[in-house]
């Protein structure tokens, strides 16, 4: 009976739009519908398991354009069997504390990708450096740059973000003409929405084959990445 449904559901929703392509006349819609209705009444659970199959499903896929958006920075094997995503503001100062975890895990492990996500939310400061680090992607001096900011304490000032990126050997002229693109405003948007989606407008925000840890605490991250990796080994042993 529940495959029934489910087929029901699939012909009266998923079908096409246009009335030519319709399975079922009116009436037939309104009987099909008494039933599922009906069904769903006397059998909740099945209700429940197929809103918990699509949070899943949805999880799954968001999980997918997180860690594999050509646009982000990263580093790490393509195909790590690990990946840890980081949304972060270059004016948090527990994105500043977790950087050298972040060091750490990219010195120590040919297992893991690291994939950086610019989330400004602090400051106007936060928003330019966040817009001038994208921006100077395509020279390839990305975690050069990253490094600076994040490392830098102090008014994080226009002529300290040109300084920066001068001593991180990107040319300036280019990375500021770049900045404003409707590209960067758009990834910028992108990254934002995708952070509250997952109901978290703090920073940072690390979220590690698929599981949230927020903010900066080096033993929660230790636990979690400890566990990815066990995971891990398990999914390869099962092949």
């Amino acid at each position: 009976m529940a495959r029934l449904i489910v087929c029901l559901l699939f012909a009266l929703f998923a079908a096409p739009a246009a009335s030519s392509a319709q399975s079922f006349n009116a009436q037939e819609q309104a009987e099909i519908r008494a039933v599922v209705r009906d069904y769903l009444v006397r059998n909740p659970d099945v209700l429940r398991e197929a809103l918990d199959a699509l949070a899943e499903r949805t999880d799954a896929e968001r999980w997918q354009r997180m860690k594999s958006d050509p646009r982000d920075f990263s580093v790490g094997p393509a195909n790590a069997p690990i990946v840890i995503v980081e949304f972060f503001d270059y004016r948090c100062p527990y994105c500043h504390a977790a950087l050298d975890w972040i060091e750490d895990v990219r010195r120590t492990r040919n297992d893991v990708r690291i994939v950086l996500k610019e989330f400004p939310i602090l400051s106007e400061a936060s928003m330019e450096a966040a817009r001038a680090n994208i921006a100077a992607m395509p020279q390839g001096r990305y975690w050069a740059f990253h490094r600076a900011l994040m490392s830098f304490r102090g008014e994080l000032t226009s002529q300290r973000i040109d300084q920066l990126a001068r001593q991180s050997g990107i040319d300036v002229p280019r990375m500021r003409r770049a900045m404003n693109s409707a590209e960067v405003t758009r990834l910028l948007e992108e990254n934002r929405a995708m952070a509250i989606d997952m109901g978290s407008n703090a920073t940072p925000l690390f979220i590690i084959n698929g599981e949230q840890v927020e903010g900066f605490n080096a033993e929660r991250l230790d636990a979690r990445l400890r566990e990815a990796t066990r995971e891990a080994r398990e999914r390869r042993a099962q092949r």
